[in-house]
């Protein structure tokens, strides 16, 4: 530096041998207190506001943390970055008295503090982090007093006030929450002024208006709620050109022309009126192409072939009208294998076969007609309800005679008794009617 040119030949006067300089070289010369106020001879210099003190309360040992030699005659080339942890806590809030000349001449900074610390750091200035609760209710509103090279120049923002927090957070810019409602009835119909790039690239919105709230809301685009009834009767079949996204790839939407309508109302896809008179005679026989989703996988349906039209109608699923005369002899007796969960849980058909054909028809359940007479033929005075044989219920394979007036254990005893015969508990054995007809002999294998 210039002002140490008469030591540049006196390298010991900074410089240690082999330890380089040392900071109590600088402040045998340059005393920590007079930095500032005094020069090295000891002379007062002129008082200058724009310099802190700082010096003071700063370690003996640390000159050499920010200055430096060696690098020209210039005294500010020898300064290395500046080291705000080593001041006084006091003056850490004194920013102003050394970077006054680079404080903004805005609204803002002329009602600060000399606090600089309270939005920035001491590396940078920007990023700041600026609390705008510390603003008064005045200058809150003035935004654009710090802002004004933030403020898009667009239709919007040129028309609005000042503040902008009517729409933006302090946080950040966006997400902003526009209230559209301040808008003027005219300004509230010309939504692309401010929508341009929202504007999608479609046949249906290159042929649209300004004012976007027909179909959409102020909150979000979607769902919209497009009318329509505002199509020409040639663009109303012509429903491709805005939903080519939405049709499926299937065989059926495949084949079909553009015009949506014919199977969709204009409210959702769902539920949908497919007229099946317009397929072919060959389509119409081909429902899996389309029905493979709602095929059922269970030994019916995995049996069958592609035309559901043989048990279905075109309408609804259900109810079906199954037809088992087509079954083959040996298929048309394995009903459980379809109706295996229509089966009660009760005796009587527990120990059944799988030919449910036995008692029931094809058409429905019931009425069912269980032939009684095999077992016993409920003629004359035997014409009861069933719980009189029997009284276990749901166990048609257990039954009692003792029930009628007629059947009294000990009369039964002493009739059979005097016929000789003792095994006379099973009754349908040897009586399958009221006149005892239909069973065995009195004496065989008693």
């Amino acid at each position: 530096m210039r002002r140490h040119q008469a030591l540049k030949k006196d390298c010991l006067s900074c410089h240690t041998p082999f330890q380089g300089a040392a900071s109590v070289q600088c402040i045998s010369c340059h005393k920590q207190n007079d930095i500032s106020v005094k020069n090295v001879a000891g002379k007062l210099l002129p008082i200058d506001s724009t310099k802190a003190l700082f010096h003071k309360g700063l370690d003996a040992g640390s000159c050499i943390k920010c200055h430096t030699d060696h690098k020209g005659k210039s005294a500010a080339k020898a300064l290395k970055r500046f080291k705000h942890d080593l001041i006084a806590p006091s003056l850490l809030k004194t920013c102003i008295t050394c970077h006054r000349t680079q404080k903004p001449e805005d609204t803002l900074h002329r009602t600060v503090k000399g606090n600089c610390a309270e939005c920035h750091t001491t590396r940078r200035w920007k990023p700041a982090t600026f609390d705008h609760r510390r603003l008064n209710a005045e200058i809150a509103s003035q935004c654009i007093e710090c802002h004004k090279s933030d403020k898009p120049n667009d239709e919007l923002h040129r028309k609005f006030n000042l503040s902008c927090a009517e729409c933006h957070a302090t946080s950040k810019w966006e997400p902003a929450t526009f209230s559209h409602s301040k808008l003027s009835a005219a300004n509230s119909k010309q939504c692309i002024t401010c929508h341009k790039p929202d504007l999608p690239d479609d046949e249906l919105h290159r042929t649209t208006q300004a004012n976007c709230s027909t179909c959409h809301t102020t909150k979000k685009w979607k769902p919209a709620t497009f009318d329509h009834s505002k199509l020409s009767a040639a663009n109303s079949k012509q429903c491709i050109s805005c939903h080519k996204a939405d049709k499926p790839n299937d065989e059926l939407h495949r084949t079909t022309q553009a015009n949506c309508s014919t199977c969709h109302s204009t409210k959702k896809w769902k539920p949908a009126t497919f007229d099946h008179s317009r397929l072919s005679a060959a389509n119409s026989k081909q429902c899996i192409s389309c029905h493979k989703a709602d095929k059922p996988n269970d030994e019916l349906h995995r049996t069958t072939q592609a035309n559901c039209g043989t048990c279905h109608s075109s309408k609804k699923w259900k109810p079906a009208t199954f037809n088992h005369s087509l079954f083959t002899a040996t298929s048309g007796k394995q009903c459980i294998s379809c109706h295996k969960a229509d089966k009660p849980n009760d005796e009587l058909h527990r120990t059944s076969q799988a030919n449910c054909g036995t008692c029931h028809s094809s058409k429905k359940w019931k009425p069912a007609s269980f032939d009684h007479n095999r077992y016993f033929r409920l003629d004359s005075d035997h014409r009861a309800s069933c719980a009189t044989c029997h009284p276990e219920s749901g166990n048609y394979k257990k039954y009692t005679c003792y029930n009628c007036h007629e059947h009294s254990p000990s009369r039964i005893a002493a009739e059979h008794r005097e016929e000789g015969i003792s095994n006379y508990q099973n009754c349908i054995r040897c009586h399958r009617s009221s006149s005892g007809e239909g069973g065995r002999e009195h004496g065989e294998d008693d």
